[in-house]
This record gives C-alpha cells, sequence and structure tokens, in this order.
C-alpha cells in the first residue's frame, strides 16, 4: 500500500486510482475498539498527503466492513464506528472533512467465504470508494 501511495506523489492521477491504492491498505484497530493501533498511524498519515493532492471535486467514502460473526444488527456499530474513526483521523491529518465521508456496511457486503477465518479476515476491513 505504501509504495502504491508513493507511486502517485508528484503526478497527475485520477480518483479511481487513488482509491485503488487505498485499498491496499490495511488499518489496524485495537482488540473491540474503533481506536486505530499504532501501527497504522504512518500509512494514514501518508493517505492523507495523497488524498490531498486529489483531483479537485474528488469525495470519499470509507466503508467499514465485518465478517458474519455475532449478530448483524450488533455487526453494524464497529465498522461504521472504525470508518468514523479513519475519517477522523485524514481530517486531523489535514484531508478537507467535506471530501471524506464515512458509512459503516456490517457483514452486508463480503468480499470472501465467511466459512473460513481467512475469507472471515478479508471481510474486516476498511473499503474506500469514490463518490460520483
Amino acid at each position: 500500500a505504501g509504495a502504491a501511495l508513493d507511486a502517485l506523489v508528484g503526478r497527475t492521477f485520477s480518483a479511481d486510482e487513488l482509491v485503488k491504492a487505498l485499498n491496499l491498505m490495511t488499518i489496524h484497530f485495537e482488540t473491540d475498539s474503533a481506536t486505530i493501533s499504532a501501527d497504522s498511524m504512518a500509512i494514514l498519515t501518508k493517505a492523507a498527503s495523497v488524498i490531498k493532492a486529489a483531483p479537485a471535486g474528488t469525495r470519499i467514502e470509507v466503508g467499514g466492513h465485518t465478517d458474519n460473526t455475532g449478530d448483524a444488527a450488533a455487526n453494524l456499530t464497529p465498522p461504521r464506528d472504525r470508518a468514523a474513526a479513519v475519517v477522523t483521523q485524514l481530517v486531523k491529518d489535514g484531508v478537507d472533512p467535506g471530501n471524506l465521508t464515512s458509512q459503516g456496511y456490517g457483514q452486508d457486503k463480503p468480499v470472501a467465504d465467511n466459512n473460513t477465518e481467512d475469507g472471515r479476515a478479508k471481510n474486516r476491513r476498511m473499503e474506500f470508494t469514490v463518490l460520483r
């Protein structure tokens, strides 16, 4: 993810190229919390610097997702809070808050099989999307 973000620095890039690079990031959180772990702060700082150089008018949604472990209704809150925490951190790092929004999707948009630990791990993610 760091290399993909670095590749955008100093050149003109599209919003789609930006979210493709952002989606390579793995953002970690403290257990059972929306607190971003210290090891993820550097990549978010780098992401903020690249987002600030995005084409004018670029709006990005940070979507929080989880696996299907537990109650579906209860699974909406942690990803929503974590997505909001990512937006808050990016704003602290200088991104215009009008260019970002957050949304919690819970377990409704899996990208992998929830029947395996590897699949569940892939489903617990932040996903960046360009808002058109």
